[in-house]
């Protein structure tokens, strides 16, 4: 059993304050980056930004005796903006074009960004959403720090007007924070995405 007294409770409290703060600057100039590499502004969507949400996830996986018969997290992209992942160990995967699932390099106290569904929206599918699942290993636990960042809740998300022309048609639907709630709550998650649902055609 393990004992955490009020003086340590209140050091990792302060201590995770000062790590989601400094997490919220990092998504603030990444957005601007992602923003001038698409030709916008890199003050595009401030307000939605500055309205948006960022929830902070803890994950621990344990060791497992069998990890080739289960996993962590099953595969999916995350519904938000970008998302901030700071691991222990590897057993991070990502899908590549190929649909082959790829180990992320660990680096200790690296930082790892993905982009979610908001952007692959956003850009028009120029960006495309990272699809991922977490494994387990057989003698190690692994213990994540998840900083989903996301834009406003109510605001109707679609492809940036600026870069829609003849040459690149609309390819997405507008949708809302509420409508990926209503299909996780109605859909098997692991049967398809709700990114996929939004598609006027094939990528």
């Amino acid at each position: 059993m393990i004992i955490i007294t009020h003086t340590q409770k209140l050091c990792c409290r302060k201590s995770m304050g000062k790590y989601v703060k400094a997490v919220q600057i990092l998504q603030n100039q990444l957005l601007e980056m992602i923003f001038e590499s698409l030709g916008l502004n890199r003050s595009y969507l401030h307000e939605e930004i500055n309205g948006g949400s960022q929830t902070l996830a803890v994950n621990c996986y344990p060791a497992c005796p069998e990890p080739g018969l289960t996993l962590g997290i099953h595969p999916h992209s995350d519904y938000g903006s970008i998302t901030v992942l700071l691991q222990t160990r590897s057993g991070l995967e990502i899908k590549d074009k190929n649909n082959n699932w790829m180990s992320v390099p660990f680096v200790e106290g690296a930082l790892v960004v993905q982009l979610g569904d908001q952007m692959e929206v956003m850009s028009n599918g120029q960006y495309k959403s990272v699809i991922h699942r977490a494994t387990v290993n057989g003698d190690e636990k692994r213990f994540s720090i998840v900083s989903l960042h996301s834009f406003a809740m109510d605001r109707k998300m679609g492809p940036a007007v600026e870069l829609v022309d003849d040459q690149h048609p609309k390819s997405y639907k507008e949708f809302c924070f509420r409508e990926f709630l209503d299909f996780i709550s109605c859909n098997d998650i692991t049967k398809g995405r709700f990114v996929d649902t939004l598609k006027l055609n094939k990528l």
